[in-house]
């Protein structure tokens, strides 16, 4: 069966892009986080300033500090106070928590994803990276972010597939790491690697995210100094892949080559998968605070 016919105004990522239907606020909030937390000059109070931009989201940082994961002394009723007491390292990850659950909000019909899938998802690949990152000495914050938002250019990929017929017919999904870039490929000519990086682009997000994103199904592609970081959301992939799906290592095609950049080994990545469902555990009690 032959693909649909794409009107001529959504053949380009940029199109497709600006076809999409605004994400909540605190998209953009993400992406000045980011600076913020790379920034050794920035401090606490430039933080609170850049959350208290955006009230639903100051509202859930105060109750997350006043949370049995955070509580001390007296409740927090400020957001100065509980950016304070979750602390530097602490807060964007809190930030990020809530600001992903926001922004997948709604299922991805044309990925087979409900809403919740698709943020464990999004929060585990960011968990992975992160713990990735600590281990082989890279900017932490930068690894976590690439994680969080490395599927984000299926957001309009999927609005689009809507728009081609109703019931929606799900893209066709392959296995790690491909997933759904060969039908992303057949019915567009790019995946959504590509449009979530120029998406990225649009929002002052630092290359150090973006370059990643881009090469996420070619790591070995990146030019430095985004190869590492590239090779690192690989194998945050491979994690998230194993946990969200449930899937042993041995069923999953583990490019050697590319841990190899990293000097690791598949079951180096393994003994990480403990570490990982904990903070997805921890995650999702935050979620419903």
């Amino acid at each position: 069966m032959s693909s649909p016919k794409i009107p001529p105004e959504l053949t380009t990522v940029e199109r497709l892009v600006a076809a999409l239907k605004p994400l909540p606020p605190v998209a953009h909030v993400l992406a000045r986080l980011q600076r913020l937390l790379v920034d050794a000059n920035s401090g606490m109070d430039d933080i609170a300033d850049l959350i208290r931009l955006d009230p639903a989201l100051a509202t859930r940082v105060i109750r997350i500090s006043n949370s049995a994961w955070f509580k001390r002394g007296l409740p927090c009723s400020t957001i100065e106070e509980a950016v304070n007491r979750v602390g530097f390292r602490e807060v964007y990850r809190v930030v990020a928590v809530v600001a992903s659950n926001a922004m997948v909000a709604e299922p991805l019909v044309a990925y087979g994803r409900d809403a919740l899938m698709m943020w464990r998802e999004s929060i585990s690949c960011a968990f992975a990276a992160e713990i990735l990152a600590e281990r082989l000495g890279e900017e932490m914050s930068v690894a976590y972010m690439s994680g969080l938002l490395h599927t984000i250019g299926r957001l309009p990929i999927n609005q689009y597939v809507l728009s081609l017929s109703d019931p929606c017919k799900p893209l066709a999904e392959e296995s790690f790491p491909r997933e759904h870039s060969g039908a992303e490929y057949a019915l567009l000519g790019f995946s959504q690697a590509e449009v979530g990086a120029f998406m990225l682009a649009k929002w002052d997000f630092t290359p150090a995210t973006i370059r990643p994103i881009q090469h996420q199904y070619e790591p070995l592609e990146a030019e430095e100094p985004h190869d590492r970081m590239s090779a690192v959301l690989y194998g945050a992939r491979l994690l998230r892949t194993a946990v969200c799906q449930d899937l042993p290592f041995d069923e999953l095609s583990i490019d050697e080559e590319i841990l190899g950049t990293l000097r690791l080994s598949s079951d180096d990545l393994l003994s990480l998968l403990p570490e990982l469902r904990s903070q997805l555990t921890r995650a999702q009690q935050l979620t419903k605070v």
